[in-house]
C-alpha cells in the first residue's frame, strides 16, 4: 500500500466521524426545533458552523492526497472515489469501497435529516406567522349598521401589532 493510498484511507475515516458527529448534532437539533428553544438553536447553529468549517478542512486535504495519488498512478482525473478504485491495487480497492459505502450512508442520513429539520423549522416558521395574523386581525371591527341605517359607533381595539412583518 502506497503512502498515498494510507492517507487517503486515513483523511476518509477522519471524514465519516465528523459526519457521524454531525448526524448526532442534527438529531439534537430536531428536539431543540420541536421544543421551540431558540437560545438552545442559535447554540446548535454555531457548532454546526464550526463542524461545517472543519469539514472544509478535510475536504481540502482529500483533494490533495487524491492529487498526489492520481500523480502516482499517473492517471489524469477522477470524477469520484469510485472511479479511482480500479487503479488502485485489490487491498486497497476492498478498502477504499467499504469507506465509500460507509460515507454514502451517513450522507444520506445527513441529508434525510437536513430535510427533515428544514420542514420542522418552515412549520414553525408557518405557525408563528399563523398567530403574528392572529394577533394582528382579533379584536378589530369596523362600523355596522343599525335599524335605522344609521351607523352605530363600534369601537375598535387597537391592534397587538402596529406593523405586519
Amino acid at each position: 500500500m502506497s503512502k498515498s493510498v494510507e492517507q487517503l484511507i486515513t483523511v476518509l475515516k477522519r471524514e465519516y466521524d465528523i459526519y457521524r458527529d454531525y448526524i448526532d448534532l442534527a438529531k439534537k437539533k430536531k428536539e431543540i426545533i420541536i421544543k421551540g428553544n431558540i437560545k438552545e438553536l442559535d447554540h446548535i447553529t454555531g457548532l454546526e458552523q464550526d463542524m461545517i468549517l472543519n469539514m472544509g478542512k478535510v475536504d481540502k486535504i482529500r483533494v490533495a492526497i487524491v492529487g498526489n495519488l492520481l500523480n502516482e498512478l499517473k492517471v489524469k482525473e477522477v470524477g469520484s472515489i469510485g472511479e479511482l478504485v480500479p487503479y488502485l491495487e485489490e487491498q486497497d480497492r476492498s478498502k477504499l469501497i467499504g469507506l465509500k459505502d460507509k460515507l454514502d450512508k451517513v450522507l444520506q442520513e445527513i441529508q434525510e435529516l437536513n430535510e427533515l429539520n428544514g420542514k420542522l423549522i418552515q412549520q414553525s416558521l408557518e405557525y408563528i406567522d399563523f398567530n403574528i395574523n392572529l394577533a394582528t386581525s382579533a379584536n378589530t371591527q369596523g362600523s355596522t349598521y343599525g335599524n335605522r341605517a344609521d351607523e352605530k359607533n363600534v369601537k375598535n381595539k387597537p391592534n397587538v401589532f402596529d406593523v405586519k412583518i
